[in-house]
């Protein structure tokens, strides 16, 4: 049918069937041809399509296109105004499934270019090159919140093993840099960088995943992150990722960590999660006494169906503490086994500084303690059954408060001269017995040997006291006086303020 006389869609639209016609058809002609169109324009509504796990619905092309062939080759330029358009996109599988919704893909200056002197399948004759955009109207997942998506990069390769390079970009904030090979049938991988900073950074995650934590919050330093996801056909998602922090420092629910320094190493395959701590060091750990610098190398391998059911492994966990130190031993730590225990040694920590950190006025004393405080640690909380801390030999020198010692061991003869013997008591023995329940109360259970010189012309005298100290309370008194941060005393006074609203009570200025 002849083209002349057609109003100009149609005769576009015959010159495309033409050409459709020549690469069908070349290998059988033999003659020399060449054919150009300089600017085609159409709109079609094109069928759904159900292929390799995925479901494109609603799918709508307007295409602006120059046009040239020839014997060897067909090259297709689309121009401005070409846009392909999918009302909804499914990922068909049983779990967490992906849903992307008004998609909408700029072809601009992207060229289809089609080999007709080559052996193969059309997809493999065809190859594609240019800029790209992707703007998604929402995204959908189980782990992400509902977002606006945008790609901007380029693509290339032939459409049996295309690659794709660019940024990505969320409406929260969120920045990747992502580069993507998908070989038909064979695999698809995708390699995804961003670095995270400051509390700008905390709220772009914060409003992009569903379980980031509400508590954490991100002030100081810089997170670089690298993930590498690889899916093949019948298998399910592996993934392999990698955290390097570089002074990073911020908040954790009412816990300040600063000078966080370090690697983590993530791996999801099969069935499996692994995580690896590398040369981690953090600064400090202050929830109201400074623990720190906090050093730690350790793995963590768990089932994919049940992440917080996996067995840590330490391999070293040390702390500084008031001048002393703090240690896991080595070991595995099965954390489906309820409760696990987790013993922590103490090594010379100064018992000046213990007395320096409680918020009493006239508390003071010399000497070094070391010992074990084994905790119990279980879906209700954690606790210690006896623990023992004790001082080293030779002693040292105690000075307690009587109006402290009065309020907690009441006023009775034998209590007087207790109080009496602590104001200035030179001791050679100080034991003690630590219990903590997951109420938050603690129970210290004191020996104490030694001697007062101003007491009864400082005749050798033992003590056994049994003290309980409400832990929650006290980091609350000492997070309010202003010694772990500032953000630390904000976000305990809203609590308390939101506490007391609920209950009706006073709140605490």
């Amino acid at each position: 049918m002849p083209c002349d006389g057609l109003l100009p869609w149609k005769s576009r639209a015959c010159l495309t069937v033409l050409l459709m016609c020549a690469v069908i058809t070349q290998p059988v002609l033999a003659m020399n041809w060449s054919l150009m169109l300089q600017q085609g324009q159409f709109g079609l509504a094109l069928p759904d399509v159900h292929s390799g796990g995925w479901s494109f619905i609603g799918l709508h092309a307007d295409v602006v296109t120059a046009v040239d062939a020839d014997n060897d080759v067909a090259r297709i330029r689309f121009k401005p105004g070409s846009r392909l358009r999918a009302a909804r996109i499914v990922q068909d599988t049983a779990d967490e499934g992906l849903q992307l919704d008004d998609v909408r893909v700029d072809l601009t200056d992207v060229t289809l270019t089609v080999g007709l002197g080559t052996p193969g399948t059309l997809p493999e004759r065809s190859s594609i090159t240019g800029h790209m955009a992707v703007d998604i109207g929402a995204l959908h997942h189980p782990r992400l919140k509902s977002l606006g998506w945008q790609l901007d990069g380029t693509v290339s390769g032939p459409l049996t093993d295309v690659r794709v390079n660019g940024q990505l970009r969320s409406d929260s904030g969120l920045a990747a840099e992502v580069t993507a090979r998908h070989r038909v049938g064979a695999f698809l991988v995708a390699n995804v960088m961003m670095a995270l900073g400051g509390e700008r950074g905390t709220k772009a995650m914060a409003a992009t995943f569903v379980d980031w934590p509400g508590a954490l919050q991100l002030n100081a330093g810089r997170i670089q992150a690298e993930a590498r996801v690889h899916q093949t056909p019948d298998q399910p998602l592996a993934l392999h990722g990698q955290f390097d922090f570089d002074g990073v420092g911020g908040l954790i629910d009412r816990t300040a960590v600063s000078g966080l320094n370090g690697r983590l190493l993530l791996s999801l395959e099969q069935d499996a999660l692994v995580a690896r701590a590398r040369d981690v060091v953090i600064g400090q750990v202050n929830s109201g006494i400074g623990i720190g610098p906090v050093r730690l190398l350790a793995e963590y391998r768990a089932p994919r169906a049940e992440l917080a059911a996996g067995v840590l492994d330490i391999q070293q966990a040390t702390a500084g503490f008031l001048d002393g130190r703090l240690r896991v031993a080595p070991g595995s730590f099965d954390l489906a086994r309820q409760p696990w225990r987790l013993p922590i040694d103490v090594y010379e920590v100064s018992l000046a500084k213990l007395l320096q950190v409680y918020p009493t006025e006239g508390l003071a004393g010399s000497g070094t303690l070391s010992g074990r405080v084994p905790l119990k640690v279980s879906g209700s909380g954690v606790e210690v059954e006896q623990g023992r801390v004790s001082a080293m030999a030779p002693g040292g020198l105690l000075r307690l408060p009587a109006e402290r010692l009065q309020a907690m061991l009441g006023s009775s003869q034998a209590m007087e001269l207790v109080v009496e013997a602590l104001q200035n008591f030179h001791y050679s023995v100080l034991d003690s017995t630590i219990d903590y329940d997951n109420t938050g109360k603690l129970v210290l259970g004191l020996r104490l040997e030694g001697e007062n010189p101003d007491v009864r012309g400082g005749q050798p005298v033992v003590l056994n006291i049994n003290l309980e100290e409400d832990i929650p309370a006290l980091l609350t008194s000492l997070q309010l006086s202003g010694r772990v941060n500032e953000a630390v005393t904000e976000r305990v006074r809203e609590r308390l303020q939101q506490s007391g609203q609920k209950s009706g009570q006073e709140t605490v200025p």
